[in-house]
C-alpha cells in the first residue's frame, strides 16, 4: 500500500468520526432541539408545547392558518411593548398560509407568552401563556 493511500484512509476515518460525534446536535448545548408546532388563526395561538426548560434548544415551526397576517413573539407575560420581545416574527413574514421557523433557547425561568401584536389581535385574545422552568 502506498503512503498516500494510507493517509487518505486515515483522513477519511478521522473525518467520519468527527462528523458522527457532532451528530446533528446544537453546538452551544450539545442537546437535540425540540420541535414546537405553533399555529396561528383568528384570534388564537395553539402550541404543541407550553412548558419549556432553560437551556434546552427549541425549533419553533410557526404556521399562519388564518386568513389575515399575524406576527408571533415570545414576550414577558402581559407586556405590550414589542421591543421587549425575546424573539419576533413580523406579520410581513406570516401572511396567510405561510410557515416560518425560528430557533431559540430560553436562558431564564419565568412566565412568558406567545403573542400576536398586530393591531387589535392581542386584545381579541391572541396570546397563550407559557412557562419556562
Amino acid at each position: 500500500m502506498s503512503r498516500s493511500f494510507v493517509l487518505s484512509v486515515a483522513l477519511l476515518v478521522v473525518t467520519a468520526f468527527v462528523v458522527s460525534a457532532c451528530g446533528g446536535t446544537t453546538a452551544s448545548s450539545g442537546k437535540q432541539p425540540v420541535d414546537v408546532q405553533v399555529t396561528l388563526t383568528e384570534f388564537k395561538i395553539d402550541s404543541s408545547v407550553t412548558d419549556f426548560t432553560v437551556g434546552t434548544p427549541y425549533h419553533f415551526i410557526v404556521t399562519n392558518k388564518g386568513t389575515v397576517a399575524h406576527d408571533w413573539m415570545i414576550m414577558p407575560q402581559g407586556e405590550q411593548d414589542a421591543s421587549k420581545a425575546l424573539i419576533k416574527v413580523a406579520d410581513t413574514d406570516l401572511q396567510p398560509g405561510k410557515t416560518v421557523t425560528r430557533d431559540f433557547t430560553f436562558t431564564q425561568a419565568g412566565g412568558l407568552e406567545f403573542a400576536c401584536h398586530v393591531a387589535g389581535h392581542y386584545e381579541a385574545g391572541m396570546h397563550t401563556s407559557i412557562t419556562v422552568k
